[in-house]
């Protein structure tokens, strides 16, 4: 079996492959509820209403999976969330430009624990490394339908053991953009919309600096766009070492901060299952400043 669909029918077997690989045959709605897969399915239940005191944190977890993503040769690696009300519902959606899922990825969302993140020359990165953090999504969604390559599914809550057994279905196709792997949410509370909207306006720029990947953010909420670059420069002579530059873009102006960066890498870590193959960590430490001398010190 190939590791990456190239064609809708391909995918469409991959899904059910890994369906039956988890004891699933037949009807999408034929399932045991045997006390084995009851106690799995109150377990998933458990586990994205309580993984995370707040419900907004899966948007941490998307920003997170996108910097871990693959991207096309010369492409700006770059996400976009919006939060937007359609048809009387209210809906959440990222869209990045990454090259698309492969079955081992898929396969890594649909489970619990599993993840396809390795460690690159045993040096850990910023983010978590367990796949497990997918399910917060469920805390303000019961289905979450998905797009990637040739993949277009959906993951429903409501059925049993329904958040690691895709469906095959069609993507909405107003909401669907090609070349990009996307989510969409469809909210379950307005209380959950309102704190997400409160939550992206106070996402800070700042983000961008401890990614490894990722060089455009955009955050739409109801058709107001904000968009925020990063370009950073490894020696600046004028600061003397490394620096960030964040642009944050509205529709009517464009705001550029400065950053001096400060790295240090830690070394010999302790060994831990949780974190295979890794035993160096990077720590980061990002300064706004007007100038070499000059820090800009904002209220928190």
């Amino acid at each position: 079996m190939n590791d990456v669909a190239s064609t809708r029918a391909e995918a469409h077997d991959h899904i059910q492959r890994l369906r039956e690989a988890r004891g699933i045959k037949g009807d999408y709605n034929d399932i045991s509820n045997g006390v084995l897969v009851s106690s799995l399915n109150e377990a998933l239940n458990l586990l994205s209403d309580q993984l995370y005191t707040t419900p907004t944190h899966f948007f941490l977890e998307l920003i997170q999976n996108a910097d871990d993503n693959t991207y096309p040769s010369g492409a700006v690696p770059r996400l976009h969330l919006s939060l937007y009300r359609k048809v009387g519902k209210e809906i959440f959606r990222s869209d990045c430009n990454e090259i698309g899922f492969t079955f081992r990825q898929l396969d890594a969302l649909t489970r619990i624990g599993k993840s396809t993140k390795q460690a690159a020359d045993g040096c850990k990165g910023y983010i978590g490394e367990k796949g497990i953090g997918f399910k917060s999504v469920f805390k303000v969604a019961d289905v979450v339908r998905i797009a990637s390559g040739c993949y277009e599914f959906e993951l429903n809550r409501r059925n049993t053991i329904g958040m690691m057994l895709p469906i095959p279905c069609n993507f909405p196709s107003d909401d669907r953009i090609k070349n990009h792997t996307q989510f969409l949410l469809e909210l379950k509370r307005n209380e959950d919309y309102r704190q997400i909207r409160g939550d992206l306006k106070r996402l800070g720029s700042e983000t961008l600096i401890f990614l490894r990947k990722l060089k455009q953010l955009d955050v739409s909420i109801n058709g107001e766009r904000k968009t925020y670059e990063l370009r950073t420069d490894n020696w600046n002579s004028n600061f003397g070492g490394e620096t960030a530059t964040i642009s944050e873009t509205t529709d009517q102006q464009t705001k550029k901060t400065k950053y001096m960066i400060e790295r240090q890498t830690v070394a010999d870590l302790p060994p831990d299952p949780r974190r295979e193959a890794v035993a160096t960590s990077e720590v980061v430490v990002a300064f706004a400043v007007k100038d070499r001398i000059t820090p800009i010190v904002k209220p928190r």
